[in-house]
């Protein structure tokens, strides 16, 4: 009978540690400093930034989304051998762990028609800027969970996609983007989790 016991509370403390070290895990998971959004963000500019310099990249077809060191590439290019390059500098830049490369080959669709033809340079920096300030600023605005909001500018045209919380967290993140210098419109397609 004592053995039986034994055993029975032997089990019973750990299924109790377990539990509680699976909930420690799970918190961990889930709380992400302003340090780390900023860390991301950070990575999403440098390959952005490589992208824009690069002459083989049409850098308005690659959207790039960092989360925990992983990198997310969406979007199209026109070759495999396009695909190859997004994936091989964005594996290249610093702080990268894995990149999941999902960009689309489609030929014909290589992103220079006429709208990215007029597109100048100065244009494509401000707007690189604009995004970078507006992610800077969702990493260090409290009540926003700037890692699941992608942000894309077009000639002043701010998109905000991605999920957030709470009706209240697209909002401030539309505000956000709203009132962030060089923005002329801003297009708030956040999903709101139910």
């Amino acid at each position: 009978m004592n053995r039986r016991y034994t055993t029975i509370l032997a089990l019973a403390v750990i299924a109790t540690l377990s539990l509680g070290c699976a909930r420690s895990n799970a918190r961990a998971e889930t709380v992400r400093t302003a340090g780390d959004s900023i860390h991301d963000a950070s990575i999403t500019m440098r390959i952005k930034t490589t992208y824009l310099f690069n002459g083989h990249l049409n850098p308005f077809r690659i959207n790039v989304d960092t989360r925990d060191g992983v990198v997310t590439l969406r979007g199209t290019v026109p070759s495999d051998i396009h695909r190859d390059l997004a994936g091989s500098i964005a594996k290249n830049a610093d702080g990268v762990t894995e990149v999941d490369n999902e960009l689309s080959v489609e030929p014909g669709k290589a992103g220079d028609g006429p709208d990215e033809a007029d597109k100048s340079f100065g244009q494509s920096v401000r707007d690189a800027t604009t995004s970078a300030s507006i992610k800077m600023t969702l990493a260090l605005q409290r009540g926003v969970k700037a890692s699941h909001i992608a942000v894309h500018t077009d000639r002043g045209t701010v998109t905000l996609t991605g999920e957030v919380d709470s009706q209240a967290e697209r909002q401030l993140a539309g505000r956000i983007a709203r009132e962030t210098e060089g923005v002329t419109n801003v297009e708030n397609q956040l999903d709101v989790r139910n």
